[in-house]
């Protein structure tokens, strides 16, 4: 494994523990540049910042599915009674 590789590495593992790490701890805790990190943050591992979090870029298949099988689930409820479900929220 190259450096490259081990760097990219720690950074998502930093991101993982962390999602509100900023550019700028993550290029103080490995050494980088702050243009490097922000390039490989957003470029190379995909990551956005959404209100304040480093975000993954798409969801896994089977998160998806969940996510599906749950809101058709609350859909099912909505159609059943929608005054109670309102209320139950």
């Amino acid at each position: 494994m190259t450096t490259a590789d081990e760097n990219m590495r720690k950074l998502g593992n930093m991101i993982k523990v962390n999602r509100r790490i900023t550019v700028d701890g993550v290029a103080e805790e490995l050494g980088f540049g702050y243009e490097r990190a922000h390039k490989i943050i957003n470029d190379i591992l995909g990551y956005r910042k959404v209100s304040g979090r480093c975000v993954p870029p798409h969801l896994t298949p089977t998160h998806m599915k969940k996510r599906m099988a749950i809101s058709l689930e609350h859909f099912g409820h909505y159609q059943e009674d929608r005054n109670d479900f309102c209320f139950g929220l």
